[in-house]
């Protein structure tokens, strides 16, 4: 009768496609990736540490960890509040192309919603949320010293808009094969080398 099909339960989609991989992740696998998967796609948007996206994704992934560890610490609150709006100015910056100027969107995007700062509020215990912030903070900051000068982050520029957003995917195959060749060429000349019963023969 047309009545029963409305009452049929619904198969869930993990039984009826077995090989879909991310429905069958437990929660306590699932959630964790996804976050990390929010953190790691704000530096790949761009190709550098901190960018326009950074924020908004960072927000995105705390987000997540606030619903589902169903925290409601107001500090921690405030503080996703916070990245959510700087997010959605930064969405719409990189959107619409525009460079962004402000020192203080650049300082608040690097130091305070870095994704290793970000990750650091999500592990830690919210009443940790302040040494989250200065431990992420320090560690941005010894970032911009090693990395020098490629720079740790990007936030645009109106000429051209790519050219000084770090390292791209052609750099880092180039480095790679510089790697592997050098890597090859002093094994190659290990091999070469005379032995000591050979120079005294």
């Amino acid at each position: 009768m047309p009545g029963d099909v409305w009452e049929r339960p619904v198969t869930p989609i993990s039984q009826m496609l077995p090989l879909v991989v991310a429905e069958n992740l437990p929660w306590w696998l699932a959630v964790p990736l996804l976050q990390l998967m929010l953190l790691v796609s704000g530096i790949l948007i761009e190709k550098t540490y901190v960018s326009r996206i950074t924020p908004f994704t960072g927000a995105m992934a705390l987000f997540v960890h606030v619903i589902v560890s169903g925290s409601s610490d107001l500090w921690v609150g405030l503080y996703l509040d916070l990245g959510i709006i700087l997010g959605l100015f930064g969405l719409y910056a990189y959107m619409e192309n525009i460079p962004v100027e402000r020192p203080e969107f650049k300082l608040l995007s690097f130091f305070a919603y870095g994704p290793l700062t970000v990750l650091l509020v999500i592990v830690l215990p919210h009443w940790l949320l302040a040494v989250a912030l200065v431990v992420g903070a320090v560690v941005n900051f010894k970032l911009i010293e090693e990395l020098q000068p490629a720079k740790p982050y990007y936030y645009g520029h109106p000429d051209d808009e790519h050219d000084e957003g770090g390292a791209g995917m052609d750099d880092i195959i180039a480095l790679v094969q510089k790697r592997v060749r050098d890597l090859y060429e002093s094994v190659d000349l290990e091999t070469t080398e005379p032995k000591e019963g050979d120079k005294a023969s």
